[in-house]
């Protein structure tokens, strides 16, 4: 048994000298640009409008910061400079009485009304006192 195999026959097209140089040039061409090419005279940095305009934003927002820093930082250390007020307490001694204590402490008062001031504060029932009672006394303006 024999077998035939018909091949079909194609004409190839025809080309011209110039194509085929072309196309025998590109390996060339990319073989010749793998080499390193002299370094180009640096031309000057030039920024465009979006270049100019982040630019400015930056440094419009840092400028903003340092302000509002400052701002904080010096108003912050004039608002915590204020008085605190810490209320005096008194330890009552032995021999002491409410007089005594009131006189000492406001000596430009008179002691009665220094004295009724102090057991309101304390919120006394009385101007008895004890040895050790620890009593918080009246501002002085």
């Amino acid at each position: 048994m024999s077998a035939t195999v018909l091949v079909p026959t194609f004409d190839l097209p025809s080309f011209e000298r110039s194509s085929l140089e072309l196309s025998c040039d590109r390996p060339r061409r990319a073989a010749r640009r793998s080499v390193a090419l002299p370094a180009r005279a640096a031309r000057p940095l030039r920024l465009t409008r979006r270049g100019r305009l982040l630019l400015t934003c930056t440094a419009a927002s840092a400028l903003t910061a340092a302000v509002v820093a400052l701002t904080g930082a010096v108003a912050g250390a004039t608002a915590g400079h204020q008085e605190v007020r810490v209320p005096a307490v008194h330890t009552v001694l032995a021999g002491q009485t409410m007089s005594s204590i009131a006189t000492r402490w406001a000596p430009e008062q008179d002691w009665r009304e220094v004295a009724a001031e102090i057991v309101r504060i304390n919120g006394l029932s009385s101007m008895h006192l004890q040895a050790g009672q620890r009593l918080t006394l009246p501002d002085q303006d």
